[in-house]
């Protein structure tokens, strides 16, 4: 048998024709990829006309052709834009269906918004038939895989921005701010501090809803304001990680993260992204070391010009 992360064939298949139905597979995964990419930037370059700057990495594990890791951007009825940052269990095929289980639940709760003009659309709400969606799916199908899900929205007020975090289970991201008199600091919103607690609620699935019965659909909600010029970097757990199992501190952790993050604060964010994906195959020593999927965006809040 011949076996990789995404698909089986049987030994009667000749070689030829299993790398061209592979070469065919992979092809259309990474135009999917890229077509997504392309409309999430310019959905970013079109932020209330701030005209965003954003990164964005992704790598699939090492021998996969389909991934689990997922992130997309929606424009709401009200204006606003809800960011969605996710990481599937598993790889391959099984994580990729899982995957549109979940992209199909977010855009038939969006496509369902009851808005009227000039209301302010209940996230709570949403992000409640978010989850009923996804996990009646998850039921009918009888799978026990499940999401880990950041789900955020980014409001406009006073031009400031407001960014709602409902996180299920996810990482939460890290922030680069220009601090007057100080320098660069980073503030890694998944460490409590004052003023910011990062409230988690349950991962998104059946067996968890089994688990926790009502309690299940509670997602907290944490609020934290951005200042003009701050950078957002969210990024999945495969690439903090990322192991070396020659090195003491085998794992590439959220500290080098951060280090690059404040060293090439000014570059443009795809650069930056670029820089850390490329640490990170360094830090590994080899591509087949890479065992989950890596994504990771970079967003640049500009400074208002008067």
């Amino acid at each position: 048998m011949y076996k990789d992360n995404s698909i089986v064939v049987g030994d009667s298949d000749n070689i030829e024709n299993r790398l061209k139905r592979y070469s065919m597979l992979q092809a259309e995964a990474n135009t999917v990829r890229d077509q997504d990419k392309s409309f999430i930037k310019s959905l970013f370059h079109n932020f209330h006309n701030n005209q965003l700057k954003v990164g964005m990495g992704f790598q699939r594990s090492y021998g996969s052709i389909l991934s689990g890791d997922y992130f997309d951007l929606l424009k709401l009825p009200d204006g606003n834009f809800l960011f969605i940052f996710a990481d599937i269990s598993g790889h391959g095929l099984p994580a990729y269906t899982t995957l549109i289980r979940l992209k199909s639940a977010v855009v038939i709760a969006v496509n369902e918004l009851r808005y009227k003009e000039g209301e302010a659309i209940d996230t709570d709400s949403l992000i409640k038939k978010i989850t009923i969606n996804f996990t009646s799916v998850m039921d009918a199908s009888h799978s026990s895989d499940f999401a880990c899900v950041n789900f955020t929205f980014f409001n406009e007020e006073d031009n400031r921005f407001k960014l709602k975090f409902y996180n299920r289970g996810m990482l939460y991201p890290i922030i680069v701010r220009t601090i007057d008199n100080v320098g660069t600091a980073v503030i890694n919103l998944n460490d409590e501090f004052d003023g910011w607690l990062p409230r988690k609620g349950s991962l998104l699935g059946s067996d968890m809803k089994t688990l926790l019965g009502d309690l299940y659909l509670e997602s907290p909600c944490s609020e934290f304001v951005f200042d003009e010029g701050d950078s957002i970097f969210f990024y999945s757990d495969g690439i903090v990680e990322s192991h070396n199992e020659f090195k003491l501190d085998s794992d590439f952790g959220e500290k080098r993260v951060e280090s690059l993050l404040l060293d090439l604060k000014g570059m443009a964010p795809q650069l930056v992204i670029n820089e850390i994906f490329s640490s990170v195959y360094t830090f590994i020593g080899h591509p087949e070391m890479q065992s989950d999927d890596m994504s990771a965006v970079l967003i640049d809040f500009p400074v208002q010009k008067i």
